[in-house]
């Protein structure tokens, strides 16, 4: 399954994608923060529902909501401190499927979330597909050019940062805190040797794990 979520306020997007990711980690979860990124990935990919905040930087959720419906019927989810009766109204004439005024509770998008997706019969079990890749998160399995692909947990968990924030460059400290944690005391290395297995196993897509020179890691086709 594949959400999106279009929030310019950081720390909101950021707790959506938490909580999203919490309830559904076998999901793709993409976060943009301004109108134009968010018209530009609609157009490049399909989701199977979107977050989508109406006051944003250069193109409002009214009229991303316009230019997605023009294509596609995908569920949206209008979040907007824009909660009166007209702006309500407008919304719905657009299309969209449930609106949440601000502020929120996180529990109570993803009740929503989980009501939507009901509705529209959405599967979360199919195989999600990146390139050469194939992977399913809640059944921790991945097949590379339909081979089945064993990594350990430390891999799966490097695989899964990458997978879900694409293009994104990773230092190792930052990939040290996330799989390892806070208290961990080993060294960048680490990093390095699990990043190397995890190469090997991806096999023809093993050049998907870039390294940038004098910063870290990151993941792209």
């Amino acid at each position: 399954m594949k959400i999106l979520i279009v929030e310019d306020e950081k720390h909101l997007n950021d707790l959506l994608y938490d909580y999203l990711l919490d309830k559904y980690n076998h999901s793709e979860i993409d976060q943009v923060f301004d109108g134009f990124e968010a018209i530009r990935v609609i157009d490049e990919k399909t989701y199977d529902l979107v977050l989508l905040d109406v006051m944003l930087p250069n193109i409002d959720g009214f009229d991303i909501c316009k230019h997605l419906r023009k294509n596609s019927s995908t569920p949206v989810i209008m979040l907007s401190a824009l909660n009166d009766e007209e702006n309500q109204i407008k919304g719905y004439d657009l299309g969209i499927d449930e609106f949440i005024p601000k502020p929120y509770s996180p529990k109570l998008v993803i009740k929503k979330v989980e009501a939507v997706l009901a509705r529209y019969g959405i599967d979360n079990d199919k195989l999600l597909e990146y390139g050469l890749i194939k992977y399913n998160i809640e059944e921790h399995k991945i097949l590379v050019e339909d081979e089945e692909v064993s990594l350990n947990k430390k891999e799966w968990d490097l695989f899964i940062i990458f997978i879900n924030n694409k293009n994104r460059v990773f230092t190792r400290e930052t990939l040290l805190d996330k799989v390892w944690g806070y208290d961990f005391t080993g060294y960048d290395r680490t990093v390095d040797t699990h990043i190397k297995r995890l190469r090997q196993k991806l096999n023809g897509a093993s050049g998907y794990i870039k390294t940038i020179f004098k910063e870290g890691y990151k993941f792209e086709k």
